[in-house]
């Protein structure tokens, strides 16, 4: 068996998205401030989420208590706003995701999860009753903001009728708390879709990685007819193939063992990429009085075997910017 695997091994991209204001907030941080002339350590101030930033300053008081930066003790140059791949991830497929992955309905119904963006791409862990899995054929980096236009923000909680106690068990109406905020953002970010994590779906415990566990072969040819029909109703065609094999084996294998499964063929895959570019394209954030849009998305057909070549797009230089005749490079075969 052949072991130098040609053709497109991944799918990279380079994102620009521009908005306003904090989408991916840190929570309250402990930090210090002025009062009354002396410093004063708090703990409601909110701070979005920034990288390399710690809020201690690695030194102690005198009674071995750690010391914490000022409010406004922040470069943004050298601790950029970002907004978390967990966050992009969650707004990416939430259109599909609004459900708990280990409930009754997903368990005893897991080929519908399979059969979608969700299963194919973001992947998912059920952890009973049989460990069924899928890998995430998407890596994202977090979007790291460029512009900086943070500042500190102090704010007055207020009102004249609901009334809570302060520390001093005193009813109050007003309550200090400070921010720090941003303006206009512009994000920078960089991802991947992995071919060989993409084009094969496991139906087989072998290498504990089975994406449904089923006992008969008829279940599993069935699965595989089910997410050719989906696939192909994605791309308005009926091209895209889903094949069932009972031993697939990586390419390059020094033995014939392998996993029963399902390969996606060139043009099952083409489909599925182009729909999550497409998400990418049109990935929209509004919340916690915030949004950002992708305003811009670059591509690199990825299909070089130098490992230097990784990621290649965050560089100037050889890229494929469309797929043209170049096909996907085929990982598994069936022996």
């Amino acid at each position: 068996m052949k072991s130098k695997i040609e053709g497109i091994k991944s799918v990279d991209f380079k994102i620009e998205a521009k908005g306003h204001g904090v989408v991916n907030w840190n929570g309250s941080t402990r930090l210090v401030t002025i009062a009354d002339g002396k410093d004063k350590t708090i703990d409601n101030h909110t701070l979005p989420k920034l990288r390399k930033y710690t809020n201690l300053t690695g030194k102690y008081w005198e009674d071995g208590k750690p010391k914490y930066k000022y409010t406004n003790d922040i470069d943004f140059e050298k601790t950029p706003l970002y907004i978390s791949q967990n966050c992009i991830r969650h707004h990416l497929f939430r259109a599909n995701s609004f459900f708990d992955f280990q409930s009754e309905e997903v368990v005893d119904n897991l080929d519908k999860l399979i059969c979608s963006m969700v299963g194919l791409v973001r992947g998912y862990v059920i952890p009973k009753p049989n460990e069924d899995k899928r890998t995430s054929a998407l890596l994202l980096e977090d979007f790291v903001d460029t512009k900086y236009e943070g500042n500190y923000e102090q704010m007055v909680k207020a009102g004249s009728k609901e009334k809570t106690k302060n520390k001093k068990g005193k009813e109050s109406s007003a309550s200090l708390f400070s921010k720090t905020t941003f303006g206009d953002t512009h994000y920078k970010a960089n991802g991947s879709i992995s071919i060989e994590q993409l084009q094969f779906i496991s139906l087989d415990s072998k290498f504990s990685r089975q994406a449904i566990t089923y006992a008969q072969e008829k279940d599993k040819k069935a699965l595989a007819k089910k997410l050719t029909d989906y696939i192909n109703e994605l791309g308005n065609t009926d091209k895209a193939e889903a094949v069932y094999h009972k031993n697939y084996v990586r390419q390059g294998s020094i033995y014939d063992i392998g996993e029963a499964g399902i390969l996606l063929n060139d043009v099952a895959i083409d489909i599925v990429v182009n729909e999550m570019l497409d998400l990418l394209e049109n990935l929209t954030i509004r919340q916690a009085k915030g949004y950002m849009y992708v305003d811009k998305i670059e591509l690199d057909y990825n299909d070089s075997s130098k490992a230097k070549d990784m990621m290649r797009i965050k560089n100037e230089g050889d890229r494929n910017s469309e797929k043209g005749q170049l096909k996907y490079a085929q990982y598994f075969v069936g022996v």
